[in-house]
């Protein structure tokens, strides 16, 4: 039925009325909103914002609508203590969020706290104070030895890790393939990614893995033990263990992933305060650098669309170490 009253939402907090608009057009209004932001940044911001409103009761100050001073000296504190700009930033967009949605005025966009943040940019630095340690391919091939392929934890983890550091793929990505997703070939095993932090709009990506040249650290083969271990049932590619040793359809998220990587590596002997789930993915383009592999081809895997992200935070390290003076010095 259709009724010139009906109001729809064109964006989060506004509301607009036009003759013609059914209640149907209205909830397919309100779902496309929905999707407007992924899942985990909502979860993100849901948890930025939570820490905003229980400091401002700490304070006796309002945090909804919040008053452009409250955010500032917020944000200067939570500085002081330590946050990056770059949880500042996360910070910023989930208050900035939950005003835009109610239709009220975005305190982000003041000017003075404009003025904050650059001079806290200034003050903090923009650099990533932890970044994760690439794991280069003597290191997987040495976690991966110390993992007993006989079990079916063995298995999955040993498939998660040889596939993680062959694809270069996220963790979230890792955690999101579903069998759907593996196509083995001749050669190898193609991945569908059917969406990624480059992806929001989730057209999909395709990722190539080779066969290994060894069968203790082949990836498609390690992939291949894993899926006959799990089984065919539809569902996630890699999921959740049940004591001793038994395999489940329930999905890992990114965290699990994190998780089961550290654990192994430090297994193996390597330090795991600075292993994280971004390790297999930095290694790989690490490792392959170091290999002599072209910039392009390695940022076709990673999927990097500005390759300046790729030679900052993987390659000047690498020419660093080679080309430094210190070489010259005699020591």
């Amino acid at each position: 039925m259709t009724t010139s009253l009906t109001r729809v939402p064109t964006q989060p907090g506004q509301r607009f009325s036009l003759p013609g608009i059914t209640a149907a057009d209205a909830a397919r209004v309100v779902a496309a909103i929905a999707a407007e932001r992924a899942p985990s940044t909502l979860i993100l911001y849901a948890s930025a914002w939570r820490m905003f409103t229980k400091w401002c009761a700490t304070r006796g100050l309002v945090a909804f609508p919040a008053d452009p001073a409250t955010v500032c000296a917020y944000l200067a504190e939570r500085a002081e203590q330590g946050l990056s700009i770059g949880t500042i930033n996360v910070a910023c967009a989930a208050i900035g969020y939950e005003h835009q949605r109610a239709g009220l005025p975005d305190p982000i966009t003041d000017a003075m706290v404009g003025r904050v943040r650059r001079g806290l940019r200034r003050i903090v630095g923009v650099a990533p104070r932890r970044q994760a340690r690439p794991l280069v391919g003597e290191e997987v091939r040495q976690i991966v030895a110390r993992i007993d392929p006989g079990t079916a934890a063995g298995a999955r983890d040993r498939a998660l890790i040889l596939i993680g550091f062959a694809s270069a793929l996220r963790r979230s990505e890792l955690a999101a393939l579903t069998l759907a997703d593996v196509e083995f070939r001749l050669g190898g095993v193609v991945l569908t990614v059917r969406r990624s932090k480059a992806d929001q709009d989730g057209e999909g990506q395709i990722v190539a893995v080779a066969a290994g040249e060894h069968t203790s650290t082949d990836p498609v083969a390690a992939l291949r033990t894993w899926i006959a271990a799990r089984g065919t049932r539809p569902g996630r590619v890699f999921t959740r263990m049940r004591y001793p040793d038994h395999t489940t359809t329930d999905p890992i998220g990114g965290h699990t992933v994190a998780r089961i990587i550290r654990t192994r590596a430090e297994a193996a002997g390597i330090p795991g305060e600075r292993v994280t789930g971004h390790s297999l993915r930095a290694g790989h383009a690490t490792t392959a650098a170091l290999a002599g592999a072209p910039l392009d081809r390695i940022a076709a895997q990673t999927r990097h669309r500005d390759v300046s992200t790729l030679v900052e935070h993987y390659i000047r390290p690498i020419d660093a170490l080679a080309n430094t003076s210190s070489r010259a010095l005699g020591l």
